[in-house]
């Protein structure tokens, strides 16, 4: 066979194979190549939104693609939640998940949407204590003096959070109960509205996350009471914690992490929480977290699991227990 023949040969060997097999090429591309969308079913502005906002840079440096956040808020985290179950489980979707969608709303709603099945976990990635405060002219200097004053005037003190079924409502509702007192939740659309209402007085207090509420205490335009987890914050050390202010046996902290659809590849779910703990071990966004009482974690996707099967289970039994509602 001459050269000329050889060559028309492979020439038509290769069109049969473009024409023949057109994913071959496709198929060898390397994920990801394309931008990633991360669904944060809370509003741009809050915690859940900075929390985010701050991994973005070194996820995307690491990934080589933009990684492009998608606020899908409402329903107290179920809508933006439901959408992110139901993509496609090709890694080009994460959601991000909070206490609040995957072990309090299976127990709070009627329907979400989605259940815990449709997710493969990715990482848990941080946990973080919340912080009770209230408008200065409170006359009350921590949180037994504020709740000394509740007991007194039954109804007629109120908090405010990031809105119903949300990690600040179920922890303001489990120190109602556990410190019996009656006291109105006032949810509103988000933490950050939540903040403002406490700051005009709007609201006598607020259940909130500390990366937003710590410049607002600083400042003074908010005084802290108390703070929900089993130590006192190393940002707050002259702040008490809820156990230590009357009501033994309270604690209370929210935990967050990535998911993806299920049926991802495992090869891919390691591709994310790889850029995700390369994110969490950044210098700039550890000392940016741990500054706002956020404990960076950054776990695997099997310890993940098992997390939020245990915190499932034990919300189960907490929201029945308390008779917790949505409403």
């Amino acid at each position: 066979m001459s050269d000329f023949s050889r060559r028309s040969a492979l020439q038509a060997i290769g069109l049969a194979t473009t024409t023949f097999l057109p994913g071959l090429a496709f198929s060898q591309d390397k994920y990801p190549s394309r931008p990633i969308t991360l669904i944060v079913p809370q509003p741009a502005g809050g915690d859940a939104d900075a929390f985010c906002r701050t991994l973005q840079p070194k996820m995307q440096e690491v990934l080589g693609q933009p990684l492009v956040i998608d606020n899908r808020s409402g329903a107290a985290g179920n809508i933006g939640t439901a959408i992110g179950a139901k993509a496609a489980s090709d890694g080009y979707t994460v959601t991000f998940v909070n206490q609040g969608t995957m072990a309090f709303n299976p127990h709070l709603y009627p329907s979400t949407g989605y259940s815990l099945e449709q997710f493969e976990p990715v990482s848990h990635l941080a946990s973080i204590d919340l912080v009770i405060c209230c408008n200065p002219s409170v006359p009350a200097k921590n949180l037994k003096e504020f709740l000394e004053l509740a007991r007194k005037n039954p109804g007629k003190f109120n908090y405010g959070t990031a809105g119903n079924g949300s990690a600040n409502h179920l922890a303001g509702e489990l120190l109602a109960a556990m410190a019996k007192i009656d006291i109105a939740h006032i949810p509103y659309r988000g933490g950050g509205p939540a903040l403002v209402g406490a700051m005009a007085g709007d609201i006598q207090s607020v259940v909130a996350f500390p990366l937003a509420a710590m410049p607002l205490i600083q400042s003074g335009k908010l005084r802290a009471l108390a703070v929900t987890g089993a130590r006192r914050a190393m940002a707050l050390p002259d702040v008490p914690t809820v156990a230590e202010s009357g009501v033994p046996g309270y604690e209370f902290s929210s935990w967050f992490g990535f998911v993806v659809p299920k049926g991802t590849s495992a090869d891919i779910v390691n591709r994310i929480n790889s850029a995700a703990l390369a994110a969490l071990k950044t210098p700039q966004v550890s000392e940016r977290l741990l500054g706002g009482m956020t404990q960076p974690i950054g776990s695997t996707p099997q310890a993940f699991s098992q997390l939020m099967s245990q915190e499932n289970a034990r919300w189960e039994k907490l929201i029945k227990q308390f008779n917790i509602k949505a409403d």
